[in-house]
């Protein structure tokens, strides 16, 4: 189990200073407020690095993550690496850089043979395979951080898909998994995520070498709405807008399009009077999936207004589940999260929107 670090007191006094420098810095009501945000949001998660450069996940028992304990995995790492390479706001460039430059050694120096990644990299305890989920975002989070790494990761997932073009989430070859493991015929059995698939594919997507057989599963999965009973490892229909519409906007996959419509008509038909989407990370995925989309109706500026009213003093959000983890055998649902995702995926929904008012 993790033990949470902290900074040294120098690094207190820079965050301390350059918040002191940002509110000095005269700026408009709206573009102030949001901006003010995303300062303390970036300075939350400077705050919570780890020393080795991950960001602590959390597992629980409840979905509501009230008994949550601490995790290790490279995987919710490469979504703030994301968000990160978004912020360009030049009062916290400094502390941006350097929580980038330590995340990605972390990755890094958890990266095994063929360039891919397991959950809980090099130090889980229990040797479950690597996947296609955690090595495509933290390829990702890599190359879009300008990190000079081969596709020897793109090119060695190919040999985990169904017939049809669909990724499996399991690198399950005997290199990787022993059979003398208790859950062997489980991974060995495999199964499919949709999310997995559309995680997958914005990695490919980096390398323009686009997958047209998973573009084809997404299309279906959005237009017949089977995404909103979740996949087997994310349960909201939100990661589903989000992730898809991030591989159109993001990753340039224009043939994604035709899901445009439906995942607007839906995040647009389950907004909240309050202008959320039930709780913070959901918000966050439904604020995106319609910046991503391109619209920017009045439900928008409720769902940024929102936004802007649940980060909390010490400029985090709530945790919320991101994704689960469902033991048939026991019949018990993992959960998992942590305020430093949430507060990620907050982040990047201010960005994104405070770009769309630098074009107004």
């Amino acid at each position: 189990m993790l033990v949470q670090s902290k900074k040294p007191l120098l690094s207190v006094v820079l965050v301390t200073q350059l918040v002191m420098l940002f509110y000095a810095t005269p700026v408009s009501g709206e573009d102030r407020n949001i901006d003010q945000s995303i300062n303390k949001g970036i300075s939350y998660l400077y705050e919570k690095q780890l020393h080795n450069g991950e960001f602590t996940a959390f597992i629980s028992y409840s979905p509501d993550m009230s008994d949550a304990m601490n995790a290790s995995t490279v995987f919710d790492t490469s979504f703030i690496v994301h968000t990160l390479n978004l912020a360009d706001n030049k009062h916290t460039e400094k502390i941006v850089q350097e929580m980038k430059t330590k995340a990605l050694a972390f990755l890094l120096d958890n990266m095994e043979s063929h360039n891919i990644w397991r959950y809980q990299g090099k130090s889980q305890t229990i040797v479950y395979p690597p996947d296609t989920d955690d090595t495509s975002m933290v390829f990702s989070a890599l190359v879009e951080s300008g990190v000079n790494i081969s596709d020897e990761s793109l090119d060695y997932m190919l040999n985990f898909r169904t017939p049809d073009g669909i990724f499996y989430t399991w690198i399950n070859s005997d290199e990787w998994l022993d059979p003398s493991f208790q859950d062997y015929e489980k991974y060995k059995q495999n199964d499919i995520d949709a999310n997995v698939n559309a995680n997958v594919l914005y990695a490919y997507s980096l390398r323009n070498r686009n997958q047209y057989s998973v573009i084809n599963y997404l299309n279906n999965m959005a237009e017949n709405k089977s995404f909103l009973n979740g996949t087997p490892y994310y349960q909201s229909p939100y990661v589903f807008s989000y992730v898809v519409t991030r591989d159109y906007s993001d990753g340039g996959i224009k043939e994604l399009e035709p899901s445009l419509d439906n995942l607007k008509d839906y995040v647009l038909e389950t907004q909240n009077a309050d202008g959320g989407w039930g709780n913070d990370i959901d918000t966050a995925f439904a604020t995106i999936t319609l910046i991503n989309i391109g619209y920017e109706g009045a439900p928008l500026e409720k769902a940024i207004e929102h936004i802007l009213n649940n980060q909390r003093k010490n400029g985090s959000w709530r945790s919320n589940p991101f994704y689960i983890a469902y033991h048939p055998d026991t019949s018990i649902t993992f959960y998992y999260g942590s305020q430093e995702l949430t507060t990620s995926f907050s982040l990047e929904a201010l960005i994104k929107y405070n770009n769309i008012l630098s074009r107004r």
